[in-house]
């Protein structure tokens, strides 16, 4: 629970008539000017971020952020990742074509008339520049895995439960977006009302200002000491509106780059005001199983272990022979050079040949294998202990958003009522105070205690509304169209 602060030079907020002989008595009463300070740093560390043009609501800056932000787009980017490898095992079942072709310098020959294998040459002898020609040849192969015992269709299982695991990853990041520019712009409205309520406070202070002064000038009873001890206040209160102002323009500036939009667009949020959002039911059990059921995470963690496993298999599989059938057909042709036309001697300078045969293929790699297998075997069950983990840690998690909305709620309700008692006793402090039956300390106390409970009842409205940005979250369903917790559309 954040500090507020100690005490705050709250004086200023009323501005009685002084009598001389009240001077004495009422300069007793000298708050400490560093609470407006506290005042300043409490705000900043609440959340609240600020800045930047276009109409957007909660729900709309939610379904934008979580539809096109670069982050989401990233995630998408890996599950087509996923998809273009189980393209690659499913490829592997179809047959591999492997062609060479290629040119180069031979010889002519002739064959000796009446035989199928003497040349009327030498082979090497006397060789001259009339005997050069170029052949022209090159090698085809078809080869189709008839069975691999798993090489193949494992990877592809792997690939398959990969995508899962990736479609679970992009929908955690699409909620990470979102409880992200929840609360960006709930910061947004809590700084906007924050700079509103500083503003009019300013803006009423120099008014007192001006009166005091006047009084100084005709000595009916204000003092210098009272004139600046309401300048100082009022210095307070403009460190206060020039926080406030930065953090909405930072916020304004997050959910532009959220969103998408271009640098220093300006927004304009469709709620005039932070409200709190409806609260769900007192009753986290049903909101337990849902996240159960729901959370991407438990998908994420299953179906990578899924997919590790079968990658274990297809690398222990390596261990076994590849079952193939293979055409292939090479030959060459080469000017002047004739046609050895026997099945004992080939000339791969100078004819087409073809065949066709059925084989096996391995390959050991002394354990090689074996050892792959292992280490995605290990993996496999490093994320279903993750998993297990994470789901019994769900109903903890589940349960603090809950009861944080339940807090926020609780705190709200309840500082909007106190915020009407305080300002119910600055009115009646005040009033005893400039007719000089009240002492300045009632004054001080009253106001210390309104802008106290303002400032809190804010705070409190911010944190119920993003509280249920995270209970949505918690529960699997913030990127839902059905999301019962907090708008996303």
């Amino acid at each position: 629970m954040k500090r507020l602060f100690a005490r705050w030079p709250t004086t200023h907020l009323v501005r009685p008539r002084r009598s001389p002989s009240d001077v004495q008595r009422r300069s007793r009463s000298l708050p400490p000017f560093h609470l407006w300070f506290a005042l300043l740093v409490w705000a900043s560390s609440s959340g609240v971020l600020a800045q930047a043009s276009s109409h957007v609501s909660r729900g709309s800056a939610v379904e934008r952020a979580m539809r096109d932000n670069p982050q989401v787009a990233a995630s998408r980017a890996a599950v087509a990742q996923a998809e273009a490898r189980r393209g690659q095992a499913s490829a592997a079942r179809f047959p591999a074509v492997s062609v060479v072709l290629g040119t180069g310098p031979s010889l002519k020959a002739e064959l000796v008339p009446g035989t199928a294998v003497e040349s009327t040459e030498d082979t090497y002898g006397d060789v001259g520049l009339s005997d050069m020609s170029i052949a022209i040849g090159g090698q085809l192969e078809i080869v189709q895995p008839l069975y691999t015992f798993g090489k193949i269709g494992h990877r592809a299982q792997a690939a398959q439960h990969e995508i899962r695991a990736r479609n679970a990853q992009a929908e955690m990041t699409r909620a990470d977006v979102g409880v992200s520019v929840a609360g960006l712009y709930e910061g947004l409205l809590f700084a906007r009302d924050a700079e509103r309520f500083f503003d009019e406070t300013s803006h009423w202070l120099a008014r007192t200002i001006e009166d005091t002064r006047n009084e100084i000038e005709a000595g009916t009873g204000a003092t210098e000491q009272d004139l600046l001890r309401l300048q100082a206040a009022r210095g307070a209160i403009q460190i206060a509106l020039n926080q406030a102002a930065t953090s909405r323009r930072q916020a304004e500036a997050g959910l532009v780059a959220y969103l998408g939009l271009p640098a220093r667009t300006s927004l304009s949020p469709e709620e005039e005001w932070l409200e709190l959002l409806p609260t769900p039911p007192a009753d986290a059990g049903p909101m337990i199983r849902m996240a159960l059921d729901h959370r991407p995470e438990l998908r994420a963690l299953s179906e990578g272990s899924a997919a590790y496993h079968a990658l274990a298999q297809a690398e222990a599989a390596g261990n076994l022979p590849d079952l193939f059938a293979m055409a292939f057909l090479f030959g060459g042709y080469t000017p002047g050079r004739d046609v050895v036309d026997t099945r004992y001697v080939r000339d791969p300078l100078n004819g087409f040949y073809p065949g066709v045969l059925v084989g096996a293929r391995w390959q050991w790699t002394a354990g090689m294998a074996d050892r792959r297998a292992d280490e995605n075997e290990a993996k496999a069950r490093e994320l279903a202990h993750t998993r297990r983990w994470a789901r019994a840690g769900l109903p903890a998690e589940v349960q603090k958003a809950f009861e944080d909305v339940q807090r926020a709620k609780r705190d709200a309700d309840e500082s909007e009522r106190t915020v009407k008692n305080a300002k119910r006793w600055l009115v009646q402090a005040s009033a005893d105070y400039s007719v000089g039956l009240g002492e300045s300390d009632a004054v001080t106390d009253a106001a210390q205690a309104y802008v106290q409970l303002r400032i809190a009842h804010f705070d409190a409205k911010f944190r119920h509304n993003v509280a249920l940005a995270d209970l949505a979250r918690a529960t699997g369903t913030l990127s839902s169209p059905r999301n019962p917790f907090y708008p996303n559309h």
